[in-house]
């Protein structure tokens, strides 16, 4: 159980968040569903990458000033979004492999590569 909010928020929004919404929305609706001639359900969902690129922005300014305010706050934070990052990509590797077969991990990967460039933007070293 997570008793602390703000490590709570880092899991949620930005370890998870960070991972899923690329992998899902991205890698595989936009690049996998829609190929399929399954048009309707990227309109159906566009909204969502838009809602997450829009709150990111908002989660990774929050970030980027709690991680100033002193070292020891900027290395809790590096070792909750290590910790969670890495539980959320164990989580997710599965959900890649069957929305996206083979691709699967390279998808993954990208998801969190872009997520490390957030953290490296804010400050944070995870």
């Amino acid at each position: 159980m997570v008793s602390d909010p703000f490590e709570l928020f880092i899991a949620q929004n930005l370890a998870l968040d960070g991972q899923l919404y690329p992998l899902i929305y991205g890698s595989f609706i936009d690049e996998q569903i829609v190929l399929q001639g399954s048009t309707a359900v990227a309109m159906l969902t566009s909204f969502m990458p838009e809602w997450h690129d829009e709150s990111a922005r908002w989660i990774d300014a929050v970030v980027k000033t709690a991680a100033a305010e002193s070292d020891a706050n900027r290395q809790l934070i590096a070792g909750w979004v290590k910790a969670w990052a890495d539980r959320a990509q164990e989580a997710l590797a599965p959900v890649a492999e069957l929305a996206l077969a083979a691709q699967g991990p390279t998808a993954l990967e990208a998801a969190r590569n872009g997520l490390d460039q957030r953290l490296k933007k804010a400050g944070i070293a995870a």
